[in-house]
């Protein structure tokens, strides 16, 4: 019995440690990321000062092209949720014509469980912590 205890208890403990690490790892400039790639694939591949100066060149002009798409990306992003709210709304104001005050009533009860069911939801795993809190802070 105390062996069972015993192992729930480091299985506890393990687990809260891993929830406890935190990913609050700040965005690395571009220029020091090509820097350690050069550095690295100098070491690597025993690249010469030239050669790794060129490396520190397009991995610089990379990775600010990534940084551009990633931006246009969300841009685009931005663009679609606002017209998807437009066209949310527009359904909704149809529908609140078709329907009689008693119906909504009943219709905005329910949107309102169904919202609350959607609080108790997890957050997507796909998203980055570092996405989630730049939504959660650009939200507020």
């Amino acid at each position: 019995m105390k062996k069972i205890i015993l192992s729930l208890a480091i299985a506890v403990s393990a687990i809260t440690a891993g929830y406890a690490q935190t990913t609050d790892r700040k965005p690395v400039d571009p220029a020091q990321r090509a820097e350690r790639v050069a550095s690295q694939l100098q070491q690597k591949l025993s690249l010469t000062d030239t050669q790794k100066a060129e490396v520190y060149k397009i991995e610089v002009e990379k990775l600010k092209k990534q940084a551009d798409w990633r931006k246009e990306r969300s841009k685009e992003m931005k663009k679609v949720s606002e017209a998807r709210k437009a066209e949310m709304q527009a359904s909704e104001e149809k529908l609140a014509k078709v329907l009689t005050a008693d119906q909504k009533a009943k219709y905005e009860s329910m949107k309102a469980e169904r919202k609350e069911k959607m609080k108790d939801r997890q957050p997507r795993k796909g998203r980055r912590p570092m996405e989630r809190k730049t939504t959660s802070t650009q939200n507020t």
